[in-house]
């Protein structure tokens, strides 16, 4: 059973008292988050931990159950929401665990801190093929896992062959990836469990030729994405059968405007800020966005950012 926290001190003070004796935890306290999402919004994190190994991840992680102190993980900050007022639990960040893939063969061990754009990169060096869709997408492989990030014709998950996690009790295990361990936008398999490093098999194909594939999605991006603006990525996952950019377009929002949330009139479903845009200006445009999908498609639209408010 997890040890409920003291009446007497706040969750935050708590925390630190948990969990500051471990020099690997990476203990900080007051971090502005809105450095630490794409979108560039979110409020102070009073207690955030940046782990620098696995085993320093699960030792943080069973502190917390032992003392029931909430957290939740933080991977790039690249399709992420976050209150302006800062989360109300410990962030863990994994930025701290971002070893150098190591590349066996058509197998590559990667861990969960590590870029996805750099992984890409050094794939196409190696000679192996099947991630080049991923080169424009600003997350780590931590969160490409979590949400099985995708775009056009391919996913993280089918690359995937087994997962070293922790658990929420700071239990570290191995997984095996297979079946209907992933689905689109998300990973069932995984649960609740927080990735530490992530064993990919890719295919062998010509360096150059990937390259030319790689610069073929970039091309691609750059046309059709808001990609110098801040954003968080895809606000609504695809509706079966459809394109959420397009219907929201279809619906004429681009351009709609909350306070410095704005609907890009590049691509109707990433909303950027204009400069000060809050998280209420976000929420507030999303249901604003969804309301008018609703009443004039019928479609209802799932949010695929993640929401700290």
């Amino acid at each position: 059973m997890a040890r409920m926290m003291t009446a007497t001190r706040a969750w935050h003070e708590e925390a630190v008292a948990a969990l500051e004796e471990r020099t690997g935890i990476g203990l900080l306290r007051d971090i502005p988050l809105s450095e630490h999402t794409y979108i560039g919004i979110g409020g102070p994190a009073k207690v955030l931990i940046e782990p620098e190994t696995v085993e320093d991840l699960a030792w943080g992680i069973a502190r917390m159950h032992e003392h029931g102190i909430p957290f939740e993980v933080l991977g790039a900050g690249s399709n992420l929401l976050v209150a302006d007022k800062g989360p109300s639990f410990v962030v863990v960040s994994c930025a701290g665990l971002g070893d150098v893939p190591v590349v066996k063969a058509e197998r590559v061990r990667a861990a969960a801190g590590f870029s996805v754009p750099r992984l890409t990169q050094r794939l196409q060096k190696a000679g192996l093929a099947g991630l080049e869709f991923a080169e424009g997408i600003p997350g780590s492989v931590g969160g490409a896992v979590r949400m099985n990030a995708g775009w056009h014709e391919g996913e993280f998950g089918p690359h995937v062959r087994s997962l070293t996690v922790v658990t929420r009790r700071g239990e570290i295990e191995s997984l095996d990836c297979g079946g209907e361990f992933f689905a689109y936008r998300s990973c069932a398999g995984l649960g609740d469990r927080v990735v530490a490093e992530a064993t990919l098999e890719l295919d062998p194909d010509d360096p150059a030729k990937i390259a030319e594939r790689m610069r073929g999605f970039r091309d691609h991006r750059v046309k059709t994405q808001p990609t110098g603006e801040r954003n968080a990525g895809c606000m609504f996952k695809n509706p079966q059968g459809g394109h959420a950019g397009r219907i929201i377009d279809e619906c004429g929002l681009k351009g709609t405007r909350v306070g410095d949330a704005e609907v890009s009139s590049v691509h109707a479903n990433f909303f950027i800020n204009l400069g000060g845009a809050t998280a209420r200006d976000v929420r507030a445009l999303i249901e604003q966005v969804r309301e008018t999908v609703q009443r004039r498609t019928g479609v209802s639209l799932e949010s695929e950012v993640v929401s700290w408010i």
